[in-house]
């Protein structure tokens, strides 16, 4: 009787246990408002839902209060540091070595479109600007966690675990590549003008600013 006890209470330990880690803390945050970040505690999420619910409502929206301009971005970190200017403008996540994120916009010149490999891009040029070769992805290949890491409320404790978490900046990649992709032929924009809506890493001693794009169009 004394074993059947001991295996009983073994069960629900474990079963508490699950539960427990099922269920994820979020933590207040007063500026947020409404926002994902606004709730003491939240179930933790798949990527399908967390995107349904958020994208329209508040991902978006911090994407258009928040974007600063490319050519204002390279100037102050040209003047000071790419740190400085993610200080004042980016978005950074807790990880040892992480980089800043931002989200940018501008209007730009198109000159060369590469698609030697999965992970197509286009080059532009931005006016008075030299530093820095710029390239919009285009995939089909994306890569990067720019767009995910440049959102503030977007947290690892709103997800199941690390799996989730990371599929999260795929399919905001996705989302972004279809947006921008969406109405233009972007194999076919050399010397053209666009305007584009993106978000980048700092590019930390490289010579490459590399955008993934949210929305672009063809002027």
């Amino acid at each position: 009787m004394v074993f059947i006890r001991k295996i009983l209470l073994v069960f629900v330990g474990t079963l508490l246990i699950l539960m427990t880690a099922a269920c994820v803390i979020v933590p207040i945050d007063p500026d947020a408002g409404d926002g994902p970040v606004g709730s003491a505690v939240a179930q933790a999420v798949d990527v399908e839902s967390y995107l349904e619910e958020y994208w329209q409502a508040y991902i978006h929206p911090e994407i258009n209060d928040r974007r600063v301009n490319l050519a204002t971005l390279i100037q102050t970190a040209s003047s000071d540091s790419w740190d400085y200017a993610g200080e004042t403008y980016g978005e950074i996540r807790g990880d040892i070595g992480a980089s800043y994120a931002f989200i940018t916009y501008g209007t730009a010149i198109v000159k060369e479109t590469n698609t030697e490999s999965r992970n197509g891009f286009i080059i532009v040029e931005l006016e008075g600007q030299e530093s820095y070769e710029i390239r919009i992805s285009i995939g089909p290949a994306l890569s990067g966690t720019a767009i995910r890491d440049s959102i503030r409320f977007i947290d690892f404790n709103q997800f199941v675990n690390q799996v989730d978490f990371a599929k999260l900046a795929t399919e905001l990649n996705r989302i972004g590549n279809e947006r921008a992709q969406e109405n233009n032929d972007i194999f076919a924009m050399d010397g053209k003008t666009i305007e584009f809506t993106g978000a980048f890493t700092a590019p930390n001693g490289s010579e490459t600013i590399s955008i993934m794009p949210i929305f672009l169009e063809v002027k």
